[in-house]
């Protein structure tokens, strides 16, 4: 056989093991340094991911939120924006947007709350502003946004329907239907394939007891926009209301499907199956209820009440004392764990909750006629102080309080208002305002 000499393959012996010593990839020192490359690499990729992860998922969910919102989504939109906030909690604009969010949803307190930590931030405060006028409208204390309102709708732009909605429910809070009405009026023809409008005359008209025309507008409402769960569960609480028990759960079945951890979709179900007598299949709904919404006071009632009807008075009991505790000023509450405890041979405890059902019913049946006399007379602040008062001892306080405002409104000097808005204040803990009503107090004369 004729040996190849070593040159011929490209070099001495020696410098080819040379070569294939440094190309080889079990070079200890070789490897190490690749390993520690990619290592490198791996560390920078992993601290930008973590860097900008939470500000790009917040983005993301702030995006989401704001989609929702402009199509009135707004419990979707209000779990997007906590989610948010969660990932960025000192971004002004999530604040904000929650502030609205809560204002649509009603919750004035910590919508105002929000917008306070907004501007703390250094928000957009041209929207705070807006905000916290639209939260002074729907609350009913109309006295220094009123007269803006003109204005608020010429440069409204996208705000529009916000501005409407919360000087709507401004006026109906204080009984100037026809100013509602007609502000509605003026939304649908501008607007007219907003279904908005539909769901606030339902609104209105579920408050005075019309209960057919407030179906008839949920209806025209959800044929314009179908995906409105909340609505739809509304209208399904209207059905319940007039017994058309069929109807009512199969749209809350939609309901459901839609927004499965809604407790008041089961809540809703709840009083269905009640009012058809299956107590079993209510109180299902009502634990359903009560996992999700521990505080339900709705529920506690309604479950504690079944079981009384159900011979269980000893069961009862924890629901109901729960609930007036949660909610001393309601009378059925009070009247079923009156009942509850003389079923338990305790009747002196029973007989202080019926005495108190017996004159809170004698006194709101006087705030009904109050409420046809305010009607009436648009423009007397003294009847929405009584109404106020009566409610301060046999109500909601926040509904007192509210009439009580709405008095000032018409009267700013009305000494009474503002004593029991003081009082109120200072159970609430709000310093400030107790202090602002008491020095509006007007002083009594001296004494001859």
């Amino acid at each position: 056989m004729t040996e190849i000499p070593a040159e011929a393959n490209g070099g001495s012996a020696e410098e080819g093991g040379a070569r294939a010593a440094r190309s080889s990839p079990r070079d200890p020192r070789r490897h190490r340094d690749r390993l520690a490359l990619r290592i490198a690499v791996l560390a920078v990729l992993v601290t930008a991911l973590v860097w900008f992860w939470d500000p790009l998922l917040a983005q993301y969910r702030r995006a989401r939120a704001r989609t929702a919102l402009d199509s009135r989504r707004d419990v979707v939109a209000l779990q997007w924006l906590r989610d948010a906030l969660y990932r960025d909690p000192d971004d002004s604009q999530t604040l904000v947007w929650l502030a609205r969010t809560h204002r649509r949803l009603g919750n004035l307190e910590r919508a105002t709350w929000l917008l306070q930590q907004a501007e703390s931030l250094g928000g957009d405060a041209r929207r705070i502003e807006l905000e916290r006028r639209l939260i002074l409208a729907q609350s009913g204390r109309l006295r220094d946004v009123e007269p803006l309102l003109a204005d608020m709708l010429i440069d409204a732009g996208a705000d529009g329907p916000d501005v409407c909605e919360a000087f709507v429910q401004g006026f109906f809070l204080n009984l100037r239907t026809a100013e509602a009405a007609d502000l509605l009026d003026v939304w649908q023809e501008t607007l007219p394939q907003d279904p908005q409008p539909h769901f606030l005359r339902a609104y209105l008209f579920k408050g005075v007891d019309r209960n057919a025309e407030a179906e008839q507008h949920y209806r025209l409402g959800l044929a314009m926009d179908p995906d409105q769960t909340t609505m739809r569960r509304r209208l399904a609480e209207i059905l319940i209301d007039t017994n058309q028990l069929e109807q009512a759960e199969s749209e809350l079945a939609r309901c459901q499907r839609e927004s499965p951890d809604d407790p008041q979709i089961y809540y809703a179900l709840a009083r269905s199956a009640f009012q058809r007598g299956a107590h079993d299949a209510a109180v299902r709904q009502l634990e359903e209820t009560l996992r999700r919404a521990p505080d339900h006071v709705e529920a506690r009632r309604l479950r504690g009440q079944i079981r009384l009807a159900d011979g269980q008075p000893a069961d009862a009991l924890p629901d109901l004392e729960a609930a007036a505790a949660q909610r001393p000023y309601d009378t059925l509450t009070r009247e079923a764990l009156g009942r509850t405890l003389l079923a338990l041979n305790r009747p002196q405890e029973a007989q202080a909750h019926l005495d108190y059902v017996r004159e809170a019913t004698q006194q709101l049946d006087r705030v009904n006629r109050l409420l046809r006399e305010a009607v009436e007379r648009p423009d007397d602040a003294e009847v929405r102080f009584q109404i106020g008062s009566i409610l301060f001892q046999y109500g909601a306080p926040d509904d007192a309080a509210r009439w009580t405002r709405a008095a000032l409104e018409l009267q700013p000097d009305h000494a009474g208002a503002h004593r029991a808005l003081a009082a109120y204040s200072e159970s609430r803990g709000d310093a400030a305002a107790a202090s602002y009503h008491r020095q509006r107090v007007p002083m009594s004369p001296p004494s001859p």
